[in-house]
């Protein structure tokens, strides 16, 4: 029996009522259905958006024996890592019974995107970037069903992680699915990541917790924001460092960081005690 005015554990804390779950699973839909709508007014009046052909040419193509463009497969490593400790923290990360498939998605999601863009980079192409981008949409699902029950109800973890998780994954089949036909098509790809970014930043600056230790998500968000930096900068980080390393490798190791501030943020936080906002 609990002892009256304890601060329940994470790993205890309940989803709320079926209401609130109710209401958190049409809210998921809500979003969900805004984000094919923005994705499809932006199709019907700009037409769709294409895949740059000049995407794939990296600026690291070096062969370090038998691997080919070795400085952006290797980086890769550091994502692989973040995974690992994902699985070694199983037992230590501090989430409810109802987060736990959330976080069984975001380490399998990790472990995937390591090896998906390990194999992309390998022999860059628009059919091996959707085994890239396919993982990373899963990674961006599973936090941002994290982020929502956190700041917004518990209710969350349980309604939005699958949902969510088929949009990312629809909207990379969707671009395949286009180029196939000569017409590909990014927008429904973007507006996931876009607004899935920006829906978590919103959240963060305008919701309160109910756990601690949030800074380590706003590193993670200054990371995500130094990787986009990074990646444009490509060819200019290759010869900044004399071709030590490219702004696509210092990317992914970012991707690592940024992935190790999460599972920071999950091991080290606590409840505050806050009752769930309304929502």
């Amino acid at each position: 029996m609990a002892t009256p005015g304890a601060v329940p554990d994470a790993a205890t804390e309940g989803a709320g009522t079926p209401d609130a779950f109710v209401r958190a699973r049409r809210q998921t839909w809500g979003l969900i259905g805004v984000v094919i709508g923005l994705s499809a007014l932006l199709r019907f009046y700009f037409g769709p958006l294409h895949q740059d052909p000049g995407y794939h040419f990296f600026a690291d193509t070096r062969l370090l024996g038998a691997i080919p463009r070795a400085g952006d497969v290797l980086t890769n490593i550091a994502i692989l890592a973040a995974g690992v400790a994902g699985l070694a923290l199983w037992r230590r990360v501090h989430i409810a019974p109802e987060e736990r498939p959330v976080y069984g998605l975001l380490v399998a999601a990790m472990l995937a995107t390591a090896a998906g863009s390990a194999w992309y980079h390998w022999a860059p192409s628009d059919a091996r970037l959707v085994w890239d981008r396919l993982p990373m949409t899963l990674v961006v699902a599973a936090l941002a069903t994290l982020v929502l029950a956190d700041r917004v109800h518990p209710a969350f973890a349980r309604a939005a992680w699958w949902p969510f998780a088929m949009l990312g994954s629809a909207s990379v089949l969707w671009w395949a699915w286009t180029g196939r036909a000569g017409a590909d098509d990014l927008y429904p790809y973007l507006a996931v990541r876009i607004g899935a970014g920006a829906g978590m930043v919103c959240l963060l600056l305008l919701r309160r917790g109910r756990h601690t230790h949030a800074k380590w998500l706003v590193a993670a968000i200054a990371l995500d924001v130094l990787m986009t930096v990074c990646e444009r900068l490509d060819y200019e980080i290759f010869a900044a460092t004399h071709t030590l390393i490219s702004g696509h490798g210092v990317k992914h190791l970012l991707a690592g960081a940024l992935l190790g501030c999460v599972l920071a943020w999950l091991v080290r936080r606590k409840v505050t005690g806050l009752e769930p906002q309304r929502f």
